[in-house]
């Protein structure tokens, strides 16, 4: 297969996945997704800068990271966490699998197809098990503030605080004549 069309691949397809996720997962997970693609382009940056890895090829507008950066790492969270939020024991598992498998197997492929130049398979595996367990933090944050928010609701018996309107006469005009 050709490089350019796994690379593209691997940006495309996570997104249109999002199209049979059920639109409350959706919204319920976006915002871990989005927090663990901002911090895994933070990690490429500091993987790059200190030596573990350098990104060989690329797709066009992308110059400095791989697609996967902007595809599998914010889709692949929310899928996890669909199946696994609220069993943390789970989710460690899937994650550890998962890291291991991506750290240990298929980022020295990626090596191999020519995607990058990787000699640090511990450091990653570290580093996304790290990612994994501020998302799991993250996302019991915001279940706390959904939570919180629907408890904050008003009653449906308020009022608005305006004043209401009488029928009767104003004192001030009957006044005036005097």
């Amino acid at each position: 297969m050709n490089n350019q069309l796994l690379l593209w691949s691997m940006l495309v397809l996570p997104w249109l996945t999002l199209f049979i996720m059920p639109v409350k997962d959706v919204k319920r997970y976006i915002s871990v997704g989005l927090l663990s693609g901002f911090m895994s382009i933070l990690v490429s940056e500091a993987g790059v800068a200190n030596g573990w890895w350098y990104f060989r090829e690329t797709t066009y507008p992308l110059a400095m990271m791989s697609s996967y950066t902007y595809g599998l790492f914010p889709i692949t969270p929310m899928w996890i966490f669909k199946f696994t939020y609220g069993h943390v024991w789970l989710y460690a598992t899937v994650e550890v699998i998962f890291n291991a498998v991506f750290a240990f197997l298929v980022l020295p492929w990626f090596g191999i197809r020519g995607f990058l130049d990787f000699n640090a398979s511990l450091i990653a595996f570290i580093l996304a098990s790290t990612l994994a367990i501020i998302n799991y933090r993250f996302q019991m944050w915001q279940e706390g503030i959904f939570i919180r928010s629907r408890r904050a609701d008003f009653p449906p018996n308020v009022q608005p605080a305006a004043k209401p309107l009488s029928n009767a006469p104003n004192s001030d005009d009957t006044n005036d004549n005097k």
